[in-house]
């Protein structure tokens, strides 16, 4: 998969840019804030619809004016594409190959792309909803309808929990939503242990490789549900919420379900996120970062687009070059402030933009 090119207008800093990628890497280069980040955070725009920044659309409309516009062509080896986005102050609008969508669902999985940043380097050693975060981001790329599932499951976590907060909540409606809730979670459950299983077997070999066959990595998914063995999954969650109601009703809060999911990270037996040095932690995340572009181009047939935004300044050269060399047949951005990251790069594979103050102000093509 290639994103050919980007047209942006009232975008943040860019009141208006055209911009032709690089089939392989595309450096933007610049000092902070100069709006090397916003061209990342547009490309992101049109895989997911929302921005990896802000929840507030309006947040990203260039300062006095009404509304703005996203724009990109992809290409794939069987089909080409059109992704636009227009927001204004008061609603969104996107189209796939000038056709409306309705629900951002039918968005997902056109152009599908992995964003690494320094949050990501902090994957294995922050806490559990980072990594909630990017197994439902991932899943919901490669799998149809799995966001719908997400956005079901929490409409009716909101309103058990407001239901929880009454002195005296019906408990008939508890039970309703009880069933709703376990009926979503059972599936979500299912995809996340199919995901997690399969992101395990790569990361375990990639992060082999990466330390020099010294450490073994491994990913094990940690639920609250525990299947019974005449139980299947939904029923196993339903029997869960039966035991922990009286828990529920006295702290006013759902506290179990698939909404406390987690992944435990081993190295060599060990706990990596307690035990392990912030250097096999920062391996340990780009492992897994790894595995999920290898695992989106096994499940959809196409490598995703890999957006690089300031890791490199996180990173020693070694890890940097470690990075690099195993995205040979990736399409890459790589946002940075710093001149000399451009060493690590084969120039030849890489277009430079030098961006100011947004206006890519000089370009130097490598070969492409």
């Amino acid at each position: 998969m290639k994103l050919k090119n980007l047209q942006l207008v009232n975008y943040r800093n860019y009141e208006k840019l055209y911009i032709e990628f690089n089939d392989r890497i595309n450096l933007l280069l610049g000092a902070n804030g100069q709006g090397k980040t916003n061209i990342a955070e547009a490309i992101y725009m049109l895989a997911f619809g929302k921005s990896f920044r802000t929840n507030r659309d309006k947040e990203i409309i260039r300062f006095d004016t009404e509304n703005l516009y996203i724009g990109g062509n992809y290409e794939t080896d069987s089909r080409k594409g059109l992704i636009e986005i227009a927001i204004s102050k008061v609603k969104k609008g996107i189209k796939v190959n000038k056709i409306p969508i309705i629900k951002l669902s039918e968005l997902l999985g056109n152009v599908n792309v992995v964003i690494f940043s320094p949050e990501d380097l902090r994957l294995v050693k922050d806490g559990p909803k980072i990594r909630r975060s990017f197994i439902d981001r991932e899943i919901s790329q490669i799998i149809t309808g799995y966001y719908n599932l997400l956005t079901g499951y929490n409409k009716i976590l909101s309103n058990r929990n407001k239901l929880l907060k009454n002195i005296n909540p019906d408990l008939n409606l508890l039970d309703v939503y009880d069933e709703s809730l376990a009926d979503y979670g059972s599936k979500i459950f299912i995809y996340r242990k199919k995901f997690i299983e399969k992101i395990a077997d790569i990361s375990k070999d990639m992060h082999f490789r990466l330390t020099d066959n010294k450490e073994n990595l491994n990913i094990t998914y940690k639920s609250q549900i525990q299947i019974k063995e005449d139980l299947n999954v939904k029923d196993s969650f339903l029997n869960m919420l039966k035991e922990k109601r009286k828990h529920d009703l006295d702290m006013r809060i759902s506290g179990y379900g698939i909404h406390k999911d987690d992944i435990l990270i081993q190295i060599n037996g060990l706990d990596v996120r307690l035990y392990g040095s912030q250097g096999q932690q920062r391996t340990a995340s780009i492992s897994l970062k790894l595995s999920e572009i290898e695992l989106i181009k096994r499940e959809v047939g196409e490598y995703p687009l890999l957006i690089l935004d300031d890791v490199f300044s996180e990173l020693d050269e070694k890890r940097q070059k470690l990075l690099v060399d195993n995205l040979k047949d990736v399409q890459m951005f790589i946002t940075t402030a710093e001149n000399l990251h451009k060493n690590v790069l084969n120039i030849d594979d890489t277009t430079i933009f030098y961006i100011d103050n947004g206006k890519v102000v000089k370009t130097e093509n490598g070969g492409n």
